[in-house]
């Protein structure tokens, strides 16, 4: 009679064990990117004093133009309408190689024909539907409000 409660009570200290929360259940961070993208599918620059990266949203079409437009995960947008995809520099206007970027608080940024900005496209691959380049100058409010600088750079697999 004396030893029919040994079993028991050398199960407990594992039953109870198993049964307490774990120390390690706190969230863990995200790892912040060191890089925006990959190879291949990259839009990423500064806009005004903001940094942008496409790190929620990248596509890009070429049928008439060439359309690109990337998302950040802060809702910022940097959309692209490349009439001219050939290497070298082109201007880019309201009315020729658009570029749109749209700030947090959902305001449309343009290129103009005023004081164009330029597209650089120092690489673009035909065969395997990739290209290459950068977006310098300036971007303006509809408003006339003072513009904000781009210098922005992609790397673009498109479809077609």
């Amino acid at each position: 009679m004396k030893h029919r409660y040994y079993p028991v009570l050398l199960l407990a200290p594992a039953i109870f064990a198993a049964c307490m929360k774990d120390d390690d259940d706190e969230a863990i961070p995200a790892p912040t990117p060191v890089a925006c993208g990959v190879d291949g599918m990259r839009l990423q620059g500064a806009i005004g004093s903001e940094s942008f990266c496409a790190n929620a949203s990248l596509f890009a079409d070429l049928s008439i133009v060439l359309t690109a437009n990337g998302i950040s995960q802060t809702g910022t947008s940097l959309t692209m309408e490349l009439d001219s995809v050939d290497v070298g520099a082109h201007a880019a206007s309201t009315d020729v190689n658009r570029v749109l970027y749209t700030d947090q608080l959902g305001l449309p940024w343009n290129s103009s024909n005023a004081a164009p900005a330029t597209v650089h496209i120092t690489s673009h691959d035909t065969t395997a539907n990739r290209i290459q380049g950068s977006i310098t100058g300036t971007l303006y409010a509809p408003a006339g409000s003072e513009g904000r600088t781009v210098n922005a750079s992609f790397d673009l697999t498109y479809i077609e």
